[in-house]
């Protein structure tokens, strides 16, 4: 390198250093001060009342603390020089916090978030951005860069491997900006003594040539505070954006993902329309940090990505980060009345219930809107014979109800017809009075026929409650709800003798029900019991036929009241029905192996996007909207209040279009932020989305963006998964490697005819002592295993023979994570999505076929790839499996010649 370069990089080593010391003082002298900007505060929102004020301040005090603190820690993260159309130059240090104050020396601070100065960090020598000025527009040239990792040792602060490149030089790898001023005793003030010494500082590892790979030295996501040209553009992409970012392992997806949602949350950083978009949705400006919710597909990935947000300043609590298998369950029992809990719901969910072919697994889209058009022909179809019904009956004032519910009811029966939901709740107080009528004179009839039996029986009553007491509180979970004529509106709390008396009352309506239309009362019902313990007591057959006749118009008139709550609480019902169809036709549904009120995890998912849609459609009509605060819609309130402004999904692939679907009924429709990302060669689902059909059907208009280069893997690495990928998919696009970074590393390893624990334990001893040997320190290490059963035993042979070596092997059951950085843990292979590890242990890859035979090479891949430099696979057969012989001359015997 000549003088001037030298000079520049002395230069930018002092600059960087000079603005880490001040803006990190004044950081801590603003964190002295109680309520930074709190003035600002008030003045901003003195227009606004006490309450908001005041919670306005406290919002802003948290901001600007956690600001503040981050400024403190990081004061920098990239110092770019840039100039404009007439040559005039500008220094920017971009930080991941917001800055507090300027620079004194003229440069300029911004955010990383900000728009457009932040994204000058990302961008390569040459790259433009066009930024306002006082004088209208300008375009900014990127001259020179310095990606800086600031550390304060000791009091003094230093950047670490930070990478330095300019118009005529570099990129150079800097070690420790402090040690290249410090080296040779010379004071940083007297920078042009050093200049005459830079080659010397070179040839003493002061100055690297070229990029070096980071090795990882915990399990973590890697924390890259700037992101590549092309990352940097897809996360900084408008709000209001169906995106999905895919790519091969290790190019930077999910970091992308977690970089867009902290630029979207932080609301000063958002262009104006933006903040239209913010301003429209349920949680509005005041509730907008918090109103975003990521699904992952296991509990292990949720806990990496939760620590991985914290690493950016967004806070992230459980409510925010959810695994689907976790979120479907707290839907379906909690907020829907899917599942059983308590006294309400009578569908159970089994993992693995044997209830659907393995057709419907994949055509699920095609499985879900054959229900859905089904259910819905199904509910209008009710209630044109309800209607029917009452039109046809002998009492004016119920003919006449009748045909203003039928002159309201739709032509069409496969769609939500929210106008016709509109009508019928404007015939809702008609249709009470006359069902309140009614009722009053069921109900004194059968009053007065119980007190009769009670009045000659006084021992009966106290026999009622005992008897009472020993039921079930819910009926026969096989029961179709559909046929039902129950009453459906909620039934105060009652005990003792109320509560024996309420049952008899209800079970004779249904006996009377029966009578009436020549039907049975189930005999397993808790009517049916008590009909049968009750007797013959009570109204003789006449009398039952007539308040059977009454009940029946009566319910009638309850099918037409009501249509949003009907819609949504009886969706389970319908789709008992559906399947009790499809099943005699021997269509999406095996013919036996599972009782009726059992569901599959998919059905849940079916039923659950079959709720979220319908509200969905119901809520995007202006006329509903308007009123979704009142008693009419209160079902609809539900969904509303599960909206999130934005929703993000990692590891995409392995969910199902269905279960992506959901999660995309949770995006408010004001804003319509959905980010998702994965790769189709990593699916280990059977029912996860296999191509950009199946996320097209999610949202038509997704903005499909790719990223390539992968920045996990050594060469080595990355050419043995490319080939493992084209096994699979001779079309698959391959990861590429960054540019001008060392990507050297180490042959994978096989080891073969391993049978035994002891074997396999004796042969991962002498592969983790080779890499002690070649690494510089130890680093994380995974042992994969093909089966949980396998888990804890490999883990307890491994840790005792690994005792005398000081290293620590812990299991990590069901994908819990356990153990510190430097232990080595082993997991069942199915838990090990979207972690990264400097070396990984693959064990027993010809059990992986026998368990896995259809996902196989996804599992080999999705293993193979969470190594960054050390791969090792064993196998007990003598070659490698055949599907993937082709391999094995990537691999070698041991690193012990490294």
């Amino acid at each position: 390198m000549d003088e001037n370069k030298n000079e520049r990089i002395a230069s930018i080593a002092g600059h960087s250093l000079h603005h880490f010391t001040e803006t990190a003082d004044r950081a801590r002298q603003a964190l002295r001060v109680s309520h930074p900007d709190i003035g600002n505060a008030m003045a901003s929102f003195n227009a606004a009342t006490e309450d908001a004020v005041i919670r306005k301040m406290d919002e802003v005090t948290d901001s600007r603390t956690r600001e503040l603190r981050a400024l403190l820690l990081e004061p920098a993260v990239a110092r770019v020089v840039a100039k404009d159309e007439e040559g005039n130059r500008r220094i920017y240090f971009v930080s991941r916090a917001t800055p507090y104050r300027s620079p004194s020396d003229g440069s300029y601070a911004v955010s990383y978030n900000a728009m457009p100065l932040g994204r000058l960090a990302a961008l390569g020598i040459g790259g433009e951005v066009e930024a306002p000025s006082s004088n209208g527009p300008i375009t900014l040239t990127v001259i020179e860069k310095a990606i800086l990792t600031p550390k304060e040792i000791e009091g003094q602060w230093d950047s670490l491997k930070s990478v330095v490149e300019g118009e005529q030089f570099g990129p150079f790898t800097v070690p420790s900006f402090r040690a290249l001023l410090e080296g040779f005793g010379v004071p940083e003030e007297e920078l042009d003594a050093l200049d005459a010494l830079l080659a010397e500082d070179m040839a003493a590892g002061l100055v690297l040539e070229g990029l070096r790979r980071d090795a990882i030295a915990k399990m973590e996501l890697r924390d890259l505070a700037i992101l590549d040209e092309y990352q940097d553009e897809i996360f900084r992409l408008p709000l209001d954006t169906h995106l999905v970012i895919l790519g091969p392992p290790g190019t930077g997806k999910t970091t992308t993902l977690i970089k867009r949602l902290s630029q979207k949350l932080d609301y000063p950083n958002l262009t104006d329309e933006e903040h239209d978009v913010v301003e429209r949705t349920v949680a509005g400006q005041a509730g907008h940090h918090t109103s975003w919710i990521m699904f992952t597909p296991t509990r292990l990935l949720k806990q990496y990505v939760k620590e991985a947000f914290s690493r950016q300043g967004v806070p992230a609590s459980d409510e925010r980060i959810q695994s689907w298998d976790d979120y479907r369950r707290h839907l379906a029992r909690n907020h829907f009345t899917i599942l059983r809990s308590g006294s309400r719901g009578r569908l159970v969910m089994r993992d693995e219930l044997p209830s659907l072919t393995p057709d419907t697994v994949l055509e699920q889209r095609q499985w879900f809107e054959d229900f859905f058009d089904f259910q819905l022909e199904l509910f209008w179809e009710g209630l044109h014979d309800h209607a029917n019904i009452l039109a046809s009956d002998n009492a004016t004032s119920v003919r006449q109800i009748g045909q203003r519910v039928l002159a309201v009811l739709p032509s069409k029966l496969n769609g939500p017809n929210p106008e016709s939901i509109v009508a019928l709740n404007n015939l809702s107080e008609s249709l009470q009075a006359l069902i309140t009528q009614m009722r009053t004179g069921t109900e004194k009839t059968i009053r007065k026929e119980i007190a009769q039996v009670l009045q000659s029986e006084p021992s009966l009553l106290p026999e009622l409650v005992a008897f009472v007491a020993t039921l079930d509180a819910v009926d026969d979970p096989d029961e179709d709800e559909l046929d039902s004529e129950e009453d459906d509106e909620p039934q105060k709390v009652r005990v003792g003798r109320d509560a024996a008396i309420d049952a008899l009352i209800k079970a004779l309506k249904a006996k009377a029900r029966a009578v009436s239309s020549s039907r049975r009362v189930g005999p397993r019902t808790r009517n049916g019991r008590i009909i049968e313990w009750f007797g013959e007591r009570g109204p003789d057959r006449e009398a039952l036929r007539k308040v059977g006749q009454d009940l029946a118009v009566q319910t009638s008139l309850r099918r037409c009241l009501s249509p949003v709550r009907r819609l949504v609480n009886a969706m389970p019902a319908r789709y008992r029905r559906f399947r009790r169809v499809r099943q005699a036709e021997r269509q999406w549904y095996n013919a036996e192996g599972f009782q009726k009120h059992e569901l599959h995890t998919l059905e849940v998912d079916v039923i659950l996007l079959a709720l979220l849609r319908t509200c969905a459609d119901l809520i995007a009509d202006r006329r509903i909207a308007r009123d979704l605060d009142t008693p009419s819609y209160s079902a609809l309130n539900l969904l509303r209040s599960l909206y999130r402004t934005q929703v993000l999904v990692d590891e995409a692939t392995d969910f199902s279009p269905i279960q992506l679907a959901c999660m995309g009924a949770l995006c408010d429709g004001a804003s319509n932020s959905f980010v998702a990302c994965g790769d189709f060669n990593q699916r280990i689902t059977d029912w996860g989305s296999r191509g950009s059909d199946d996320l097209r059907w999610v949202f038509q208009d997704f903005d499909i963006r790719s990223v390539s280069i992968s920045y996990r893997h050594s060469r080595q690495l990355n050419e043995l998964a490319r080939d493992i990928a084209h096994i699979s998919d001779p079309e698959v696009e391959e990861a590429q490697l960054p540019q001008r970074v060392n990507n050297e590393g180490y042959p994978p390893v096989l080891g073969t005819s391993i049978v035994s624990i002891h074997d396999t334990v004796e042969w991962l001893a002498d592969r983790i002592a080779e890499i002690e040997r070649l690494a510089d320190e130890f680093p994380p290490i995974a042992i994969l295993v093909t089966d949980e059963d396998e888990v804890i035993p490999f883990a307890d042979a491994l840790d005792q023979k690994l005792a005398d070596a000081n290293i620590r092997v812990v299991p990590c059951p069901r994908g819990q994570l356990a153990g510190e950085d430097n232990d080595v843990r082993v997991f069942d292979v199915r838990h090990i999505k979207g972690l990264e590890f400097e070396a990984v242990f693959f064990v027993g890859i010809d059990r992986l076929e026998q368990f896995h035979p259809h996902l196989f090479e996804k599992f080999l891949y999705v293993g193979a790839t969470r190594a960054a430099l050390f791969l090792g696979v064993s196998t007990s057969e003598t070659d490698l499996p055949e599907r993937i012989q082709s391999l094995e001359s990537a691999f070698a015997k041991d690193w012990s010649h490294q």
